[in-house]
């Protein structure tokens, strides 16, 4: 059986807002005919004192993710990390981020984490929503409450300065809609694309599979409006220009895909 070894899109690590670098390993996966691609991506954001990482990548990908770091930090120490809650593609790489930068702080709702990663207790630092993170210069990271999430302990952030929100499973998609749905979402080249860069938007029922598939939440929440309508509000509140979703292209024509993601919801439950 081949090994599926992730890569990294020569488009990336790219800088999609003021102080924000979008950071991403894709996984190839072989089909008949062609080879299709998998985001997990991460984010860095940076100010003129400190730099937080949002979610870890997977264990597979820490030679990108590291090799990554290096060249955006040059000699200075990542100083937090941001795991938006405890799944592989959040948290995996937390014990190598922890070897590589020993004083780093790890914030978020880390309630459970010490029973996955006993060796990082000392690392844990619980935040809240509202909590805020100075990075120097203007730049703060501001832990936001998970609207959209599937498990309890999911948490947002958001960088004010930039206008970007980190949205962890929440917006996450499909969008090449002559993929069977089983398959991941996009297709080589595709990697470092914003959405409103892509050649094909996204489609309802590949919303719909996300949803359906990774927020088990959603199943509960049979007023998809009402979520949704909190979304809106909360991204209004907060003057979001960009959603960074970890699975699917970066978001930067809100909206046009906000009332698709929305769609995708009612569609997966028929609501």
């Amino acid at each position: 059986m081949e090994e599926l070894v992730e890569t990294m899109s020569r488009d990336l690590p790219r800088e999609v807002a003021d102080g924000v670098t979008w950071m991403s390993s894709c996984l190839p996966f072989h089909l008949q005919d062609r080879v299709i691609h998998g985001h997990t991506s991460t984010y860095l954001a940076q100010g003129t004192e400190s730099s937080i990482l949002i979610d870890t990548g997977n264990p597979s990908s820490w030679n990108i993710i590291s090799e990554t770091l290096d060249g955006l930090l040059g000699d200075k120490p990542l100083s937090y990390v941001f795991p938006t809650h405890p799944e592989l593609p959040h948290t995996g790489n937390l014990p190598r981020l922890v070897e590589k930068y020993p004083d780093i702080k790890v914030v978020g709702d880390i309630r459970d984490y010490h029973l996955f990663y006993p060796q990082i207790v000392p690392n844990l630092h619980a935040r809240v929503p509202g909590d805020k993170v100075d990075l120097g210069g203007g730049y703060e990271f501001v832990i936001v409450e998970a609207l959209i999430r599937d498990l309890p302990n999911t948490q947002w952030g958001f960088v004010p300065k930039s206008g970007v929100l980190f949205t962890a499973d929440g917006f996450c998609y499909m969008h090449r809609p002559e993929l069977d749905d089983e398959d991941p979402v996009h297709l080589p080249g595709e990697c470092g694309l914003t959405t409103d860069e892509l050649s094909a938007p996204i489609a309802v029922e590949n919303a719909a599979f996300f949803t359906g598939s990774a927020l088990y939440w959603a199943r509960f929440a049979n007023d998809a409006d009402q979520v949704y309508d909190r979304v809106g509000k909360l991204m209004d509140d907060l003057g979001v220009k960009i959603v960074a979703p970890t699975h699917g292209n970066v978001i930067t024509n809100i909206p046009e895909v906000a009332p698709i993601i929305r769609a995708g919801h009612k569609h997966a439950y028929r609501y």
